[in-house]
């Protein structure tokens, strides 16, 4: 009979003293950062793959127009030449 009364207590007071020394209180803790701190990643992520996607955006853009500019240049000296021409003949 001791040997029962002794187990009933020890599997009473286990919970107890697991909750006194807080061991599972840190791991619903560490859970919940851990959740967090991986929801805080993903947004990270997230908002640096769309400052990239900007940023070659404007660099697409930037060289479309530099390109349209280019030709526009060329045909300016084109016309240009052609006029200079014209006055020396």
């Amino acid at each position: 009979a001791a040997r029962f009364a002794t187990t009933r207590i020890a599997r009473a007071n286990a919970p107890r003293a697991v909750n006194a020394l807080g061991a599972t209180r840190s791991m619903v803790i560490g859970d919940t950062f851990g959740a967090k701190e991986k929801v805080e990643e993903d947004r990270y992520i997230r908002a640096r793959e769309q400052e990239i996607a900007e940023a070659k955006a404007k660099a697409a853009a930037a060289e479309a127009n530099y390109k349209e500019l280019e030709g526009m240049d060329k045909e300016k000296m084109a016309a240009k030449s052609a006029a200079m021409n014209e006055i020396a003949d």
